[in-house]
């Protein structure tokens, strides 16, 4: 179980809300001081409408003993290794996740997805899966 406290977090749409990147600027620019200092932060993506294509919630966190969120890591996940060093290597790898849904290769649980952004620079998206068919 990872435990998590929230730093901030935006309703939006990938499609529909004109201020989407707006949102997404305003929310990592809260989470500044975290990431400055080292702390491993969460992008974590939940209350989703439908699939990817509706809204959702998306939130920046970190680990904490006393936490707001707690994800269960025993969830079925598959995981995704960004390019960090290419600056849309986020947007890329959910292009790729989105596509890889499209064509049926996965079938996402949507329950609570993540982007784990480690203090060397490394970033993971993980993607529940339900492995339910």
């Amino acid at each position: 179980m990872i435990q998590l406290k929230s730093i901030c977090e935006i309703r939006t749409n990938n499609f529909h809300d004109p201020d989407m990147a707006m949102k997404f600027d305003q929310l990592w620019n809260e989470a500044t001081p975290y990431k400055l200092d080292g702390t491993v932060l969460y992008g974590v993506y939940s209350q989703y409408e439908n699939n990817y294509k509706g809204d959702y919630t998306v939130g920046v966190y970190r680990e904490s003993q006393i936490g707001d969120l707690n994800i269960d890591v025993n969830t079925a996940y598959k995981s995704y290794l960004v390019d960090h060093h290419d600056p849309m290597g986020v947007f890329k790898t959910w292009q790729k996740i989105w596509q890889e849904e499209e064509e049926g290769i996965i079938n996402r649980a949507y329950t609570y997805d993540f982007e784990k952004y480690e203090a060397d620079g490394t970033i993971t998206i993980h993607i529940a899966i339900d492995t339910c068919l």
